[in-house]
């Protein structure tokens, strides 16, 4: 039976930044989970409470369905047993049926999962298709939903389109729906999102600076960007922001982010580059399975060099120093 007060719970405490669980692999392409237990903890240590495995940013395009059902326990027991109140969000498999979907929530919900990100990746016909989807994985799984909002392709024409807004507006309806993880980054598109709150939570993904003109509108969470690295950045971002600590929301767009998104990630793609700079950093491997090739090494020696330059940009920075 679904767990009205427990939902809710979780989409409130979805406020600031929201933190990736990235799914290294080892030398014999195994998912490395002491790896991942050390980002978490390190994460957590720097203030992390609001953590996240998700279809793209996780790997689950390059797992099996098995593979994702144990990184989803292990992710979900792990953040649990750390820290009880924290709070935590797997997903389902990127092209699956509503039947493994629900499958899927409720192994997620026994592992302690507070929600489960559920993406719908098949053609987009109408409207009632992907509301039965979501409503179906909610109800028959008592676990609160994240809507993983991502362009469609048409069923018309194959072209890709973004969500109808009428789709948007539908998802009040369904009350397992409790939360909207937005990846069109259009503003269009976003602004009819954030109508949807406080209703429903809406997790804004993309970088710090593209978030900032949101903010006035309502939005409340935002996915990590720059602080992959060190959670301090995404806690400061966020205490800045709703402060009114200009100086500190500078410093952390221009010395921070700036470096990795406009030297890196414009040449070479965010997917490519979020675990490249987390070996730079020594959270874990790079290595990828195929169809996504990691960078290689004369790629890396570029996201090693802006590392270090971010390295030593965060060591001056206002919560480092003292001066905020």
């Amino acid at each position: 039976m679904f767990d009205k007060d427990v939902a809710e719970r979780a989409r409130d405490q979805l406020v600031g930044c929201v933190y990736t669980i990235f799914t290294p692999f080892d030398a014999n392409e195994n998912v490395d989970y002491d790896s991942i237990e050390a980002y978490l903890r390190t994460l957590h240590a720097q203030g992390a409470r609001r953590f996240y495995a998700m279809a793209y940013n996780s790997r689950y395009s390059q797992m099996t369905m098995d593979e994702i059902f144990e990184l989803n326990r292990f992710c979900a027991q792990t953040v649990k047993k750390m820290d009880p109140e924290s709070t935590v969000i797997v997903g389902d498999p990127i092209h699956c049926s509503t039947k493994h979907s629900v499958e899927c929530a409720r192994a997620a919900r026994e592992a302690g999962a507070d929600l489960i990100s559920v993406i719908c990746r098949e053609k987009y016909f109408e409207d009632d298709q992907v509301l039965e989807h979501f409503a179906t994985v909610g109800r028959e799984s008592g676990l609160g939903v994240l809507v993983h909002e991502m362009p469609f392709l048409s069923g018309q024409d194959g072209k890709q389109m973004n969500w109808p807004i009428s789709l948007l507006q539908s998802l009040a309806r369904i009350p397992e729906v409790v939360a909207l993880k937005e990846d069109a980054k259009e503003p269009d598109v976003v602004k009819a999102t954030l109508e949807l709150e406080p209703r429903i939570r809406v997790v804004l993904a993309g970088r710090k600076s593209s978030f900032l003109p949101y903010h006035p509108l309502g939005a409340r969470a935002y996915l990590n960007g720059i602080s992959i690295i060190d959670a301090r950045i995404g806690e400061n971002f966020w205490a800045a922001l709703e402060g009114g600590d200009e100086r500190t929301v500078r410093f952390i767009l221009e010395e921070l982010e700036s470096p990795f998104f406009d030297e890196l990630c414009a040449k070479y793609g965010w997917h490519r580059c979020n675990k490249a700079l987390l070996e730079a950093a020594g959270f874990m491997s790079r290595r990828d399975r195929m169809p996504l090739k990691h960078l290689l090494d004369e790629r890396f020696a570029e996201v090693s060099a802006v590392y270090k330059r971010i390295e030593a940009a965060l060591a001056r920075a206002p919560w480092m120093t003292g001066e905020t």
